[in-house]
């Protein structure tokens, strides 16, 4: 039995009473009890505990008991020096669940100022460097903390350890009976993990039932992984319904609160059992009849007292009340094991307010073949909702604006100022200012010219109260909004539709609170020269083109989710086509009338002729036709009769120069 006791906090009190019920039994010749135990000012002992007493076996004196490594030394040194054919471990401290966050941690450390954080690693982090070293898989890992029966938690340990025990809600602050543990293993020192959970949670149970509501369980570890990918199954269904038929589950279901023993509708965290047992008075799916037998299967025992956890059935998850607490600790929700369920997803999709965007990708070609043909491929890119691609080409690029925002000569401003106090590069950067009820803007003076598409690039450092206040990029009626936390400077990059207007940045604020406002530096725009978005809502993360023209293309793609969100566009790649391209209709195919499209040097006169398969010249276009090097065919031959339908062979001559194309007419 190795005890984990990190009391350099204001528990350190109570950690003085749970040994004294520790050394009530202490060890036998079957029993090993080993404490570790830190507190405030005092330092960190390794305890050997008798009946009666406990003896110092190391002084280690101040150390971070939050920390990773120091967990880990605990683990590895006590499954080595005190070989057993069970372990059960116990980690004791503040528990409020899976993040760094406040109130979401195990574990609190004065003197480091640390806590030990789920998401980022970290409590995973100890557990494998222990196993690593002992080859040696836990079988009973308890929290003697709070909130720590969460799913997320145990997909953390499923790996290391064969059953978790912890209470989904508030412990009381005694916590476990330590001498009621010692006496069941005492009189049975062979008993299995899963019997002393249920000695354990029966005690609790017992000691707290006139004190505190509480709700406590243990679950087989083993069947997480099926939890997960059954929610996973799940959750592709359920995302076909509509959102809103899961919002009387959300306002009904059973809820943990985080702070005291009342549940609220507005809590983070609900039990996952009881949820899913709504699902299946919503839904007739047979996926919800799995996952609710795979759920009902590893839990192994749930009990509780007070009858506000009375729907609690041994496993906790998180589903806030709200969006933005949802959006808020999304980025260190999506580090958790747990997160491969869909469960993310899921959330996403039920609050149907999604405002974020989706990654930026990086954009490669392959070379070029015979048929001036070659493959676009990019990086998938990530977003909670389903994403498509918009490829965009031009020719070339062409600058149209750019200002280091050294000085306010290219703008009007309207309650921006230029400030020295944060930029991206150079001396100075536009500051949005930070008050309530603003309605500030700057606009560069001149309208810019964009002929096809354009390419902004932004740099942007902002703080913005969301979603009361917002920072708006404009050019005529297109709008780019942002809010929230920036965490540092970020380059935004967005095409731009054809216009003739100006560049406005406005920051509106309301009479709430906010927050830090909004830097702004590095405006560039391009001219895409040329450009046009060749593939729209493309589902794939690849475009194979085909018969290019000759010459240098550009290329770039950014994504977007079904939300409108769109991501950053992408590097922007150049592919150069050194062949001349056969001729090729527009449309292709086509049913009354086209385009046909030609390439060739532009020192020729071409003409063009049009034949059938036969060989029969069916049209002939003379070199003065050719407008922009593509001629208007009206489907007719030359005694101005419709051709029918099928195939048709392009031939572009001229002198030496020579290019054959295939055409397809349908009626």
């Amino acid at each position: 039995m190795l005890v984990y006791i990190a009391a350099d906090n204001g528990l350190a009190q109570w950690a003085d009473s749970d040994l004294v019920e520790m050394e009530q039994y202490g060890s036998n010749q079957n029993i090993n009890v080993v404490v570790q135990i830190d507190k405030p000012a005092i330092g960190a002992q390794r305890l050997f505990v008798n009946q009666g007493t406990s003896h110092v076996l190391q002084d280690l004196g101040i150390i971070d008991m939050c920390a990773w490594e120091t967990l880990s030394d605990f683990l590895y040194w006590g499954i080595s020096s005190f070989p057993a054919e069970r372990y059960l471990v116990i980690l004791w401290d503040h528990g409020t669940g899976w993040t760094a966050m406040p109130h979401r941690s195990f574990g609190s450390d004065w003197s480091s100022g640390n806590v030990l954080s789920i998401s980022n690693g970290d409590f995973q982090k100890a557990l494998s460097t222990a196993y690593e070293f002992t080859d040696i898989r836990i079988d009973l890992f308890a929290f003697d903390a709070c909130l720590m029966q969460q799913v997320e938690v145990g997909f953390e340990l499923a790996k290391y350890a064969r059953v978790l025990l912890a209470p989904q809600s508030i412990m009381p602050l005694a916590g476990l009976r330590y001498d009621e543990i010692l006496e069941s293993l005492h009189a049975d020192p062979g008993i299995g993990s899963t019997e002393l959970s249920r000695h354990i949670i029966q005690s609790t149970i017992n000691n707290y039932a006139s004190i505190q509501p509480i709700a406590i369980s243990s679950v087989n570890l083993a069947r997480l992984n099926t939890l997960g990918q059954d929610f996973a199954a799940l959750a592709k269904l359920l995302m076909y319904a509509t959102p809103n038929s899961l919002a009387l589950l959300r306002q009904t279901v059973q809820t943990i609160p985080a702070i005291g023993c009342i549940p609220d509708t507005t809590d983070d965290f609900i039990d996952l059992g009881d949820f899913l047992a709504g699902l299946g008075e919503t839904f007739s799916y047979p996926e919800v009849d799995r996952i609710t037998d795979t759920y009902n299967k590893m839990v192994i025992h749930a009990d509780f007292c007070g009858q506000d956890f009375a729907n609690t059935t041994g496993l906790t998850v998180w589903f806030p009340d709200r969006y933005l607490q949802f959006k808020q600790l999304l980025g260190y929700y999506e580090r958790l094991d747990w997160n491969r369920s869909q469960w993310l997803e899921f959330l996403n999709w039920f609050y149907d307010n999604d405002d974020i965007r989706p990654s930026a990708v990086s954009l490669q070609a392959g070379s070029v073949g015979a048929n001036n043909d070659f493959r676009l491929h990019w990086t998938k890119s990530y977003d909670l909702a389903t994403v498509t691609y918009h490829v965009v080409e031009a020719i070339d690029t062409t600058l149209a604006f750019n200002d280091q925002c050294e000085n306010a000569s290219l703008w009007d401003l309207s309650g921006f100022t230029l400030s020295s106090v944060n930029t991206h590069s150079g001396t100075y950067s536009f500051f949005s200012g930070n008050a309530s009820n603003l309605r500030n803007y700057m606009e560069t003076q001149n309208d810019i010219t964009i002929e096809h598409l354009g390419l902004l690039k932004i740099w942007l450092h902002h703080n913005i109260e969301e979603p009361d206040d917002s920072l708006i990029i404009q050019y005529g009626p297109f709008e780019d909004i942002h809010y929230g936390a920036s965490n540092g400077w970020v380059e935004r990059r967005i095409i731009l539709p054809s216009g003739n207007h100006q560049i406005r940045i406005s920051y509106h604020t309301s009479s709430a609170g906010n927050m830090g406002g909004c830097y702004i530096d590095d405006v560039t725009l391009y001219n895409l020269d040329d450009g046009y978005v060749i593939r729209e809502t493309h589902q794939d993360t690849s475009l194979y083109l085909y018969n290019e023209l000759r010459g240098r293309h550009l290329y770039t793609v950014y994504a977007e989710d079904r939300y409108k969100n769109t991501g950053n566009v992408s590097n922007v790649l150049g592919v150069s086509v050194t062949e001349y391209a056969a001729p090729y209709s527009i449309p292709n195919p086509f049913q009354s009338s086209c385009y046909i499209a030609l390439d060739y040097p532009d020192t020729l006169h071409p003409e063009v002729e049009v034949y059938s398969l036969s060989g029969s010249r069916v049209r002939r276009f003379e070199p003065n036709q050719i407008a922009n090097k593509k001629i208007f065919w009206d489907g007719k031959d030359e005694d101005q009769r419709d051709v029918g339908a099928g195939l048709y062979i392009i031939l572009v001559k001229d002198k030496s120069f020579k290019k054959i194309g295939k055409i397809a007419r349908q009626r």
